[in-house]
């Protein structure tokens, strides 16, 4: 493995499922974990009663390991796989309360004897299977890090699908871009001589005019300043030399890895921008063509984006 992937996190979702089960003397634990997009952590328990006291444990867990998503945790007991028999009876303890409603009865004949529930109520006949509430917080703990375990596995295959589709999206706008650049100077060439054609029959009107004290070379000269005015407001080098710049941005975002999410958003707006100004510089259908095709593949991308952790 090479220093750089080393170096290199993944890509996580903030989609993901996670389940996991600690099967104890009490009966069959299971935690579940379901997480989906959301702006921030956002944590939601449903859990039984006596399991409540222990949600600050599991809160900071999360809480340390996720930074992102909206998270539901579900935590229920159930009985364990083949968990039906009997519990088991003291029957020393039992034997010894027969003992003592016989001594009982010897000096009060008509008191009545012990019920079963009675017996079987009593502290220590029936085996405990309860846990300490030391057992039960080693336990939670211990079943929180392999569900949190799994849900962070589960978000990171499904955030290298997500880096995969977004590096499609960028190769596609690449692609418009790259597509464009040989006829930018066709276009600014274009545009310049219709300008330069529309100003010179209103020049040529004012030359004609016998009040006017122009000479030809004084319109030319403010033909050749309007035309370059002109060219500089639609012209594009710019916003395509930025929008490269986003793409390689992009790549290098995605294979850092990490939490990443908030800075693509960024990334995103700015993809955003851009395609916009080619649109609203378009003085050519292909342009315009390109612009509309650049913001559909950044809408599909920006969807993409809010589910990046």
């Amino acid at each position: 493995m090479s220093k750089d992937s080393k170096n290199t996190a993944a890509v996580h979702s903030m989609t993901g499922f996670a389940n996991a089960q600690s099967t104890t003397r009490a009966g069959n634990l299971s935690m579940e974990l379901r997480s989906v997009n959301s702006r921030f952590l956002d944590l939601n328990f449903r859990m039984a009663d006596d399991l409540r006291m222990l949600e600050p444990l599991i809160r900071e867990k999360l809480m340390n390991a996720l930074s992102r998503g909206k998270v539901e945790c579900r935590i229920s007991w159930g009985r364990a796989e083949g968990e039906k028999r009997i519990p088991k009876v003291d029957l020393e303890q039992v034997r010894q309360l027969a003992a003592l409603e016989s001594t009982i009865q010897s000096a009060l004949p008509k008191a009545g004897g012990f019920r079963i529930t009675d017996v079987l109520s009593w502290p220590g006949v029936v085996e405990d299977n309860s846990l300490s509430g030391e057992e039960l917080q080693e336990t939670i703990a211990t079943l929180c890090d392999q569900a949190i375990e799994a849900l962070k596995q589960s978000r990171e295959r499904e955030g290298a699908g997500l880096a995969a589709v977004l590096l499609e999206k960028v190769d596609g706008m690449e692609a418009i871009v790259n597509s464009l650049l040989p006829m930018l100077p066709q276009f600014l060439a274009h545009y310049e001589g219709k300008i330069r054609e529309r100003m010179t029959e209103a020049f040529d009107k004012i030359i004609a005019d016998k009040a006017s004290h122009l000479t030809v070379e004084d319109l030319e000269e403010r033909i050749k300043h309007e035309v370059a005015l002109h060219s500089v407001r639609i012209d594009v080098k710019e916003e395509v030399e930025r929008l490269q710049t986003h793409f390689t941005e992009v790549r290098r975002i995605l294979k850092k890895g990490g939490v990443i999410g908030k800075r693509l958003d960024f990334v995103t707006q700015e993809l955003n921008r851009e395609a916009n100004t080619l649109g609203s510089k378009a003085h050519a259908i292909a342009q315009t063509q390109a612009s509309i095709d650049l913001k559909v593949l950044v809408e599909q991308f920006r969807e993409q984006v809010q589910n990046i952790e």
